[in-house]
């Protein structure tokens, strides 16, 4: 019987996350493209809820939290769940155990730039051919959408000031007048936290607005003015369903339609999809990469049109939702995992006139097959 060969483009997270369950393949053999290996991309965090199909980032995280809150100017939810806290593992911590787990016999990593053109992927002039190709380079994003772009440090104080058991996962007790805005702080230590800004808006902000905020934001509300910056961590992530389609080729990872459009949540729906592609390649089903229920994708469609016309009414809106459920919903939900009580719960607590509004623009334009 002949051995079959599968390729897997990429070096990150749903690259690697995929090629660690190799081991449930006897009968392929694998090639990874990992690129030029003297590109270092920096360390970061990667948030997650712990859920089916993470166990193991759950169990290597570098920290969890069985609470978490989300903070407005009038009001404070703390949600807990012992079930399912909420965890972060650093970047390079859980790329090395996928690389630690590679079966060395099966697998032959690849060091070399993969080109596109017409719709084909090469390696200097040689096309990669294989009876299974997955995609997972970084996408292109497409014009004029929604996006959350957020920067931040880790911050270390000479005095406790943080309570270590608390995460605050949003805190909109900061500038909304550029579009939807939040504080995101996670408490390492009593002394030592991640603290980011973020938005959700169509256009950039400078550096300095995200620093300047974050220095506000400790000195409002911790009494806190004099501290260290170390891990400077900055993103842009889009609040679109990017789902590119490929003749031959199966998409992975952002590429690939995994990050969840409302929130820029990633890691779970990555973790979530490469056992999904495991286990049709195993059970000899067609592949199919999309990760997110229909269901999901229309709602976050209404949502994202809601914060892109309304963004004052974030704050609002997710204070509902934090007040409506309890920790082990909005971890599910989170996480895609969400039950139809907890979706009709969320849909009941929400700003009525904006969110019909939306649905019947979604619908319109769904209708229509308007972009």
């Amino acid at each position: 019987m002949r051995e079959k060969e599968i390729n897997i483009i990429g070096g990150g997270c749903a690259a690697l996350s995929l090629a660690r369950l190799i081991k449930n393949l006897p009968n392929y053999k694998f090639n990874i493209f990992i690129g030029d290996k003297k590109k270092v991309n920096k360390d970061h965090f990667w948030g997650f809820w712990k859920v089916n199909k993470n166990d193991e980032a759950y169990n290597n995280a570098n920290h969890i939290w069985s609470k978490w809150s989300i903070n407005t100017k009038d009001s404070k939810f703390i949600l807990t769940s012992d079930k399912h806290p909420y965890c972060v593992i650093k970047r390079q911590k859980w790329l090395d155990i996928c690389k630690n787990q590679l079966v060395s016999k099966k697998l032959t990593i690849l060091e070399n730039d993969v080109l596109e053109k017409d719709g084909k992927l090469f390696i200097e002039n040689d096309k990669i051919k294989g009876d299974l190709v997955f995609d997972s380079r970084p996408p292109k994003f497409p014009s004029n959408i929604l996006l959350q772009h957020f920067e931040g440090f880790v911050v270390t104080s000479k005095k406790d000031v943080f309570d270590e058991k608390l995460a605050t996962l949003m805190d909109f007790r900061c500038d909304q007048s550029r579009g939807m805005h939040f504080i995101y702080l996670l408490p390492f230590s009593k002394r030592k936290a991640l603290v980011e800004s973020t938005m959700f808006s169509k256009t950039l902000e400078n550096k300095e607005f995200y620093s300047t905020e974050i220095s506000k934001y400790l000195k409002n509300y911790f009494n806190l003015i004099e501290f260290t910056k170390s891990d400077h961590e900055k993103g842009i992530i889009p609040m679109h369903h990017i789902f590119n389609e490929s003749k031959g080729i199966y998409n992975i990872g952002t590429r690939g339609g995994a990050v969840r459009p409302s929130s820029g949540y990633a890691f779970t729906f990555i973790q979530k999809q490469a056992f999904q592609i495991i286990n049709q390649i195993k059970n000899r089903k067609k592949i199919n990469t999309k990760i997110h229920k229909n269901i999901d994708l229309f709602l976050d469609k209404i949502f994202i049109n809601v914060i892109n016309e309304y963004p004052l009414l974030a704050p609002k809106i997710f204070s509902s939702m934090a007040r409506i459920l309890n920790g082990d919903e909005m971890a599910k939900f989170m996480s895609g995992n969400a039950s139809l009580l907890t979706t009709c719960k969320i849909i009941i607590s929400m700003p009525k006139i904006p969110f019909i509004k939306s649905f019947f623009y979604v619908v319109y334009r769904q209708w229509f097959n308007l972009p």
